[in-house]
């Protein structure tokens, strides 16, 4: 069987310790976009305070702007989406997620795609990746 690990490892520590375990990875996909995307992508999003339904302003907007198509709640910026947070995290990636790229590289393992415009085009992109 196979399985997709998402998260996780975010170290090399955590990678280390599933090797020294046994778990075999046959590849780690590397999903390539810019940091100035992820913020600006991460500042549309909107999720319903009464509901939690989410959207995006651009790519999945509400049929009336601030409101719910759902339950008719108002919609807001989640506190983890304010650009601020999200520089914050990106830091964090950074420091001690983005080696495991190196670690995964030199193992013969390391998958790397662009990001598309779409997470359709994206899909096709890792697939296309994998050989699947």
């Amino acid at each position: 069987g196979c399985y997709i690990l998402g998260g996780i490892p975010r170290t090399i520590p955590q990678a280390e310790a599933l090797e020294q375990r046994g778990i075999g990875i046959d590849w780690a996909v590397s999903i390539e976009i810019s940091d100035e995307t992820i913020v600006e992508r991460m500042a549309g999003r909107r999720a319903c305070k009464n509901c939690g339904a989410t959207y995006h302003i651009v790519n999945i907007p509400p049929k009336v702007e601030g409101v719910c198509d759902l339950c008719g709640g108002e919609l807001a910026v989640r506190k983890d989406d304010a650009p601020e947070t999200v520089k914050a995290r990106l830091e964090v990636y950074h420091k001690e997620t983005e080696p495991l790229k190196a670690f995964y590289n030199e193992r013969g393992i390391l998958k790397s795609v662009e990001n598309q415009v779409s997470v359709e085009d994206t899909t096709k992109a890792i697939e296309k990746a994998l050989g699947l």
